[in-house]
């Protein structure tokens, strides 16, 4: 009976503890990964309409301190302030088809020439001064403005040359 299990336990070992095969392990090579990206070719973009405010209509030519503008609405009388004459500062003239507009700025305020008439901020005439156009020899253009007072006391604005048409 001792050969019997010997030759049992041989025989298993034989069959069950055999040669184990080596399995050839090939690489599996990766692909590497694609995003997928939907385009749209009709990409729709929502205009926005601007619309401006105003800011209570502000006039541009008023600085933004608050004691110019304090100043400016405390001095609004039925006729509008004379500014002297050296205190003006031209800023630009407006050519259209129709007129011809210098801008000026003082402490008092702005102030716009039109037609030979100084008018203020609020559109109020400002009595006592007139004054004309001066023009280019032989153009249209003005390149500066003459201010007269009451008392034939004159002035004359000029565009720095950077300023010209």
């Amino acid at each position: 009976m001792k050969k019997t299990l010997i030759c049992i336990v041989i025989c298993l070992s034989l069959f069950c503890c055999g040669r184990k095969e080596v399995k050839k392990v090939t690489p599996v090579k990766k692909k590497p990964a694609v995003k997928t990206v939907k385009v749209s070719s009709t990409a729709v973009r929502e205009r926005v309409k601007y619309v401006y405010e105003g800011l209570s209509y502000r006039d541009p030519f008023i600085p933004l301190s608050g004691e110019k503008m304090a100043k400016a609405k405390l001095g609004l009388t039925k006729d509008a302030i004379v500014p002297n004459l050296g205190s003006l500062e031209i800023k630009g003239i407006i050519v259209d088809k129709k007129d011809r507009i210098a801008l000026f700025t003082s402490p008092y305020g702005s102030y716009i020439f039109v037609n030979g008439k100084l008018y203020d901020s609020q559109n109020r005439l400002v009595k006592g001064i007139t004054g004309k156009m001066i023009y280019k020899k032989g153009s249209r253009t003005p390149k500066g403005v003459v201010l007269i007072t009451e008392d034939n006391y004159f002035k004359e604005y000029y565009l720095p040359e950077k300023f010209e048409f």
